[in-house]
């Protein structure tokens, strides 16, 4: 890699008499472009640092408010890598940047550890949902699924049916005491090593507001590949702790399931892949709907 290529150019901002020994691409969702790199420092020590590029469309927090609830994050304990640096101005790289620490671990699920690993994906959210939200930036709510619902909605036969019966909702907002939410928790987006969860990742989503839309949104995420019975250990492990109102979950899983089949055509996945999980997320919604 040549001194002038934009990668090597960041590592110069922020670590003038670093060494940049190696580059590698890692796997990253559709909203970022996610690099490994490796560093000699100028006191001979060796470093790994993880480069998140935002990618083209990005619609999520900017650099700047993820890099700031990182570190209150980081500060308090809770397992989030440590951020290290960002960059907005887009002159360096074409879109902004966040540098973070680089944690050694996998984001899949060994199959022999399955339920314990549902069981500790609970209790790691419980751990989110009870932070303090005082030390936190300021962080968009999200507390009534109702108006994005509505523009959720599949195209088809049952459209109007749904629609009609989520109409004569009232009163959806949420009106406890708000929590820190994750925003997009599930497998992906968490790091394990020695079936323990070492890191929490991706917090571009984060808010404040309803605990149960992140509840939902994973139950949704475990049901794709572990079906129901993956669902329901992570919801009754989760209710063990905190309280599910069946009513507000319903709506927020309404919301998730119409969410996924609204945007799935951007998720890049194989056509066996995004079959399976249209199906099963209409499966959800319309369930969610019944039980309003």
């Amino acid at each position: 890699m040549t001194e002038e290529h934009p990668i090597a150019l960041v590592v110069e901002r922020h670590w003038p008499s670093a060494e940049l020994r190696r580059v590698e691409r890692l796997a990253g969702g559709v909203s970022a472009d996610v690099y490994r790199l490796d560093l000699m420092l100028a006191n001979g020590h060796n470093a790994r640092i993880v480069l998140r590029v935002h990618g083209t469309g990005f619609s999520r927090h900017d650099a700047e408010l993820e890099f700031r609830l990182l570190q209150s994050l980081h500060l308090s304990g809770l397992r989030v890598p440590k951020p290290m640096a960002f960059d907005a101005s887009c002159k360096i790289m074409e879109r902004p940047y966040l540098l973070i620490d680089f944690i050694q671990g996998s984001s899949q699920i060994r199959q022999s550890g399955i339920e314990a690993c549902i069981r500790k994906m609970a209790f790691a959210l419980i751990e989110i949902h009870t932070a303090d939200i005082n030390t936190l930036p300021d962080l968009p709510s999200r507390i009534d699924p109702l108006p994005e619902l509505l523009d959720f909605l599949p195209d088809g036969s049952a459209r109007s049916a749904l629609r009609n019966t989520l109409t004569k909702l009232n009163d959806t907002a949420f009106n406890g005491s708000n929590v820190l939410l994750h925003g997009d928790f599930w497998p992906e987006n968490l790091l394990w090593r020695d079936n323990e969860i070492v890191a929490i990742l991706d917090w571009e989503d984060a808010a404040i507001g309803d605990p149960l839309s992140d509840v939902a949104c994973t139950c949704l995420e475990l049901r794709y590949r572990f079906g129901t019975p993956g669902m329901n250990l992570f919801k009754q492990t989760y209710s063990a702790r905190a309280e599910i109102d069946p009513h507000r979950f319903a709506l927020w899983q309404a919301y998730v399931s119409a969410a996924a089949q609204k945007y799935m055509s951007d998720w890049g996945l194989e056509p066996k892949r995004e079959d399976h999980m249209r199906k099963t997320a209409l499966a959800s919604l319309r369930e969610a709907v019944a039980s309003l």
